[in-house]
């Protein structure tokens, strides 16, 4: 809600001759003083808080003091000390100095992308708002928004605030919402300066001067980095009275602040004017931008340039077999029948074999692409409704007009609108910008007449099929036979250590990962790859990450490449890897498309990346070469063997998640990068459960076939990683199973233990996770923090996604969310990022994370099983949808059970139908195992009569219709406002509230 005003400056100038300011009646007020616009006298003062003494014109007394000191001290302590190992050095002492001295979070001794000194700043105001001031009895500088004046529960939400509400540019467009009256002027109050000291560490001379004609209190100052914190530079209950032209100096040391070159920085001031009740009732908060100017230094590095891949033309016969559905019709050529004969092996032998192992990988993967191309042919639109988009190069397309629902259509799909011209068709080029259940919004290149528009295409990007492809093609039948399908170990080429310095001393208590990490660094399954089989909250991560610091410490010759599935897990990767390796030795190699999500990524990641800056820059040679440690995703990865990367530059080459991911995928960090020609020159590590989610396959005829199985779990058919049927071990110097898990209680644990893990892992969760939801009194089994609520609301699918949702069990979830956060547990409070919800279909994924945002519980995680791999949390719900159904569709996937029921650490509440449920054989056994430790909810029992399902139907609906109202004019002599100010409500947000509370303060 939004209304318009603007300054009446013919009124404040009336207002100040009325005034008739004398220099003695400005002098002072109680508690306060002021400078005299004649004297325009500066002031100076360090950034740690002086006494009252040395700063007279600042009032203060010791409670100010100790509030002053907590700030500080909040801002300090969100940075843990971290152990890092100096560059090519083995030395303990060395080692221990460094640990001491290293500081994740304030980079105060980064200088990749740190600005130097002396250099000019550039500063640009952004915004000016008046607003009326929230009063807040206690204020917590650390939960509380010291701008937007909003109190929040935990340190947590209030982040998420500062996140999803203000950004990382932080706007004030918040402050916006809360009052109609509050509203921009296009002026500046004040005026900035800023001129950066020569001293060791960053330190900053900022200048305000008041430029309004009227006295104003200065109230705030705060410097916001980017990453959900702000800096206090002049707060803590302090005032200072600035009359007309009056200059306030401070001298501020960013000691715990990472300055990163070419980044922009904002500055929050607020102050009030001061001279009558009008304007005491009135607010000035202005926002400044700086960022320092320097040359590009990028431009200095040396791009590597990027040889091109060939064309990924599909072959005649496999578009052939696909549009016959393989199914002959006896018009096949003998070249047609041989493919048919080699599909339909690989749907028998899912261990492929070394004379068919290009050509199968070949085919199987033409095929997904044929599959593709002819998915995105069916989403091409005739005779197209397209919206412009307010003189911009966007446009909008509603989804309804596609024939079939675009579901593999993506952000930075390229597109084509055809065009009819007065002589030729004309295409005009662009990409998908953004994909909702209602709408797609394109980003053309170039201004497009909508109205001549007849037809939208949308283009395959075939780069990762061109990279598996290449990946192939460098495999050779030698490397094939060595690492694909390895039958013996011969260890490698680099010296053993027998001694290891642990980096994590909680390492050496657990056998298992001492055993894993010593032969990862002695190569003692060369030339085939070391599997690390990490099942749930065992500590793979941990695992690898110690490892390569490991490899780090002891080789310092030696450069690792190391590569995940996704690029969640490669920023997890590399953020744990700045623990204990130095910032200028690793370096994050990120796709294009990921600038579009840079707000999402940590800026310790950002700062040791090709996106520094925020901005994409090429692959260069100072990045690879300089840089001990790479880290990627597979796909990325690719792009190394375009440039031409040395093939004997890495000696390691690590795969995260490996279960995930295609076996083709998969060879792309490993041909080229760690072999050349028929020699390996690298030992490879694969890392994951094949027992978790495997790799995703859009096209169900591939999934009959090997296709769909992943490098790691077909290796570990082999003899080689098979137990050993006389010992019953694995060969540790090619396996390594990892047993103890960390993550949850026993019960929790158990069931898949049993069904998944042979009963092999053993519960070693600390007592504070085991018994955190122990005793609860809503557990029908008080000594088994696991509980299934039955429940037999509709099923219903969505018109467009046709994907189900079940809005009873989403109001029944709803409820326990709702009680937890009131009631807490246990006596011990829950915060909202403690809890996590889960559904396997993403419509309800969808209508939960709408009920949850409508109740302001933003900092609930909502996410399917696929989303939620390798994530945990305290509490997860879980919501199975399905129900008074024929068959529970893909929940009858092992697979993804085993994910959903290994997230919770503490308390897992899952809903759902029994009924329904039990039709398939796991969940059955998942519903016995609940019925065996009394976890099943008493059907008789109530939980919640406030809110019924027709209620969360009706919220939810679409058609809701939507009205307005009008606001009260804001009479004021200093600023005019508009004659029609108007402020939209929608009824349907209100609905969803008034609903939610009654719902809340029922139970």
């Amino acid at each position: 809600m939004t209304t318009k005003c603007e300054p009446n400056m013919a009124n404040i100038i009336q207002w100040l001759q009325q005034l008739n300011l004398r220099r003695d009646e400005c002098s002072t007020a109680e508690g306060k003083q002021e400078a005299g616009p004649e004297l325009k006298k500066r002031r100076r003062r360090k950034y740690t808080r002086k006494s009252k003494d040395d700063n007279p014109s600042i009032k203060t007394n010791d409670k100010i003091e100790n509030h002053n000191s907590t700030v500080k001290e909040s801002a300090h302590q969100s940075s843990q000390p971290k152990s890092r190992i100096p560059n090519g050095q083995a030395n303990q002492t060395n080692l221990e100095k460094h640990q001491e001295n290293s500081n994740r979070n304030s980079k105060a001794r980064r200088t990749r992308n740190r600005p130097s000194f002396n250099r000019e700043w550039i500063i640009k105001p952004v915004d000016t708002i008046i607003r009326l001031p929230m009063k807040l009895e206690v204020f917590d500088p650390i939960t509380d928004c010291p701008i937007c004046q909003q109190q929040f529960r935990s340190e947590r939400m209030f982040r998420s605030h500062v996140a999803v509400s203000h950004g990382s540019c932080f706007k004030l467009d918040p402050l916006l919402d809360f009052d109609p009256r509050n509203h921009r002027i296009d002026r500046q109050v004040c005026k900035l300066a800023m001129q950066q000291l020569p001293m060791s560490v960053p330190t900053f001379s900022i200048t305000v001067e008041n430029l309004a004609s009227v006295p104003i209190l200065l109230n705030s100052i705060y410097i916001f980095d980017g990453n959900v914190q702000l800096w206090p530079v002049f707060a803590g209950g302090q005032i200072l009275r600035m009359v007309p032209g009056y200059c306030f100096e401070d001298e501020v040391t960013l000691d715990d602040m990472v300055l990163v070159e070419g980044r922009s920085y904002s500055l929050i001031i607020t102050a009030t004017p001061v001279g009558s009740d009008r304007l005491l009732n009135r607010q000035v908060v202005e926002q400044y931008h700086f960022t320092e100017k320097v040359a590009n230094n990028r431009g200095k590095k040396t791009q590597i340039a990027l040889t091109k891949l060939p064309p990924y033309d599909i072959p005649r016969p496999v578009t052939i077999l696909y549009k016959s559905n393989y199914k002959d019709n006896g018009l096949y050529t003998s070249q047609e029948r041989d493919l048919m004969r080699l599909i339909e092996v690989s749907k028998q032998d899912n261990l492929l074999s070394l004379d068919r192992y290009s050509k199968q990988l070949t085919v199987l993967n033409q095929i997904e692409a044929q599959h593709m191309l002819q998915e995105y042919f069916n989403y091409t639109i005739l005779e197209p409704v397209i919206v412009p988009q307010n003189n911009t190069r966007l446009y909008t397309v509603s989804t309804s007009q596609f024939k079939k629902k675009p579901s593999l259509l993506n952000e930075d799909v390229k597109a084509i609108f055809i065009s009819q011209g007065a002589t030729r068709m004309e295409k005009a080029y662009g990409v998908v910008e953004k994909i909702t259940a209602d709408m797609v919004t394109f980003r053309m290149q170039e201004f497009v007449d909508a109205t001549k528009v007849v037809k939208i295409m949308f283009m395959l990007n075939r780069t990762t099929f061109q990279l598996e492809r290449k990946a192939l093609t460098l495999m050779s039948a030698t490397l094939i036979k060595s690492i694909c399908l390895p039958e013996a170990v011969t260890g490698g080429p680099l010296e053993s250590f027998a001694s290891f310095q642990w980096i994590r001393q909680n390492v050496a208590s657990n056998a298992e990962q001492v055993v894993a990490i010593r032969n990862i660094v002695n190569q003692t399954s060369f030339p085939a790859p070391y599997i690390l089989f990490g099942p749930p909250g065992t500590g793979k991560t941990s695992t690898l990450v110690e490892a390569i610091g490991q490899i780090y410490k002891l080789r310092p010759t030696v450069n690792i490449l190391v590569a995940a599935t996704s690029n969640y897990a490669a920023n997890e990767l590399t953020s744990r890897l700045l623990d204990c390796i130095p910032d200028e030795d690793v370096f994050r190699f990120f796709a294009y498309s990921s600038l579009k999500k840079i707000n999402e990524i940590e800026w310790d990641v950002l700062d040791v990346s090709n996106l520094a800056g925020h901005s994409y820059s090429n692959i260069c040679y100072e990045d690879i070469y300089m840089c001990r440690v790479v880290v990627a995703t597979l796909t990325t990865a690719g792009r190394l063997i375009q440039a031409n990367i040395k093939s004997k530059h890495f000696s390691y080459v690590f795969i995260d998640e490996c279960g995930s991911s295609k076996e083709i995928t998969s060879l792309i960090p490993i041909a080229g990068l760690a072999t050349n020609g028929n020699e390996i020159n690298a030992s490879v590590v694969l890392a994951g459960d094949p027992k978790q989610l495997g790799p995703v396959i859009q096209y169900d005829f591939l999934k009959q076939t090997s296709h769909g199985l992943s490098m790691l779990e077909r290796l570990m058919n082999l003899p080689l990683y098979a137990k050993d049927q006389v010992t019953n071990k694995y060969n540790h110097k090619a396996i390594m199973v990892l047993r103890d898990n960390y993550r949850s209680n026993d019960r929790l644990i158990q069931f898949c233990n049993d069904l998944f893990y042979d009963g092999q892992l053993r519960s070693k969760a600390s007592h504070e996770i085991k018994n955190f939801a122990v005793g609860w009194h809503r557990l029908p089994n008080s000594n088994c923090p696991l509980m299934f609520h039955p429940i037999s609301s509709k099923t219903k699918q969505d018109k467009l996604t046709y994907s189900f949702f079940n809005a009873g069990e989403a109001k029944k979830v709803l409820f326990y969310v709702s009680d937890l956060l009131k009631n807490g547990l246990n006596g011990k409070p829950v915060n909202q990022s403690d809890i996590g919800i889960l559904s396997f279909y993403a419509r309800q994924v969808t209508f939960l994370r709408g009920l949850c945002t409508s109740n302001k519980w933003h900092d609930i995680e909502i996410g399917s099983a696929e989303q939620y791999q390798g994530r945990e949390k305290p509490i997860m719900m879980i919501s199975t949808v399905r129900s008074n159904c024929d068959n529970v569709g893909f929940l009858a996937d092992a697979k993804r059970l085993n994910v959903a029921l290994t997230r919770a650490r503490s308390l897992m509440i899952v809903v759902g139908n029994t009924e329904t449920l039990q039709q398939d054989p796991l969940w059955k056994k998942f519903l016995d195992y609940c019925r065996k430790n009394g976890a099943i909810v008493n059907r008789n029992r109530k939980t919640s009569s406030a809110v019924t399902t027709s209620d969360v139907n009706k919220i939810s609906s679409p058609k809701t219709p939507k009205t307005k109202k009008r606001t009260k004019k804001l009479a004021n002599d200093l600023f005019q406002t508009t004659t029609t100010p108007v402020a939209t409500c929608d009824l349907q947000t209100e609905a969803i509230h008034r609903i939610i509370q009654k719902f809340v303060h029922s139970n």
